[in-house]
């Protein structure tokens, strides 16, 4: 009986999903010593506000290039917006880039990133893709996931990455991948 009344006030609560998007960001693009991810902001409109700080001009702009500016996750709506670290509002590159030149972008927003290891591209069938690789790392963090029994997310690195980066820039596909782990 005791349980049957424990079962009946137990209310049970899920994160909200603007604080998995931010966390997706915070856990990933956050892991980086010039990357700063301010607090989750909900604006006068009902959408929410994801705002990262870039030291340097270039790396803002790489990373204003790369992300994902605006993201519907149900009826929630979320903008991703990069500043410098000086408070300047940094817009994306809108240009044509060639394979090569989206390499140089992985390169100049993720260098210091903890979980970024190298980008390359690879020839599919006579068609460029660039791939991003990622340390074979899991980013976790308290989500109220009831399928994790200590209600957590936990996913891979490269897989965090793809869901806040674009899958496509100048109709080149994107492929976040997991670096290699060497047997011993």
């Amino acid at each position: 009986m005791v349980v049957t009344s424990l079962r009946n006030k137990a209310q049970v609560q899920l994160s909200p999903p603007q604080f998995e998007y931010f966390n997706l960001i915070k856990h990933s693009i956050g892991k980086d010593p010039l990357v700063t991810v301010a607090p989750l902001e909900q604006l006068p409109s009902g959408d929410f506000l994801i705002t990262l700080r870039a030291q340097g001009l270039r790396k803002a702009r790489a990373l204003a290039t790369l992300l994902v500016a605006s993201v519907a996750v149900g009826a929630v709506r979320l903008h991703v917006q990069v500043r410098t670290a000086g408070g300047a509002l940094v817009k994306p590159i809108r240009r044509t880039f060639t394979p090569a030149q989206i390499v140089k972008l992985y390169q100049t927003a993720l260098r210091t990133n903890k979980l970024f290891r190298f980008a390359a591209i690879v020839q599919i069938f006579g068609r460029a893709a660039v791939y991003p690789v990622f340390s074979a790392r899991i980013i976790q963090f308290p989500n109220d996931d009831l399928s994790d029994f200590y209600l957590n997310y936990n996913n891979v690195a490269a897989f965090v990455f793809r869901d806040v980066l674009r899958r496509t820039i100048s109709r080149t596909s994107i492929r976040c991948s997991t670096a290699q782990i060497k047997s011993k």
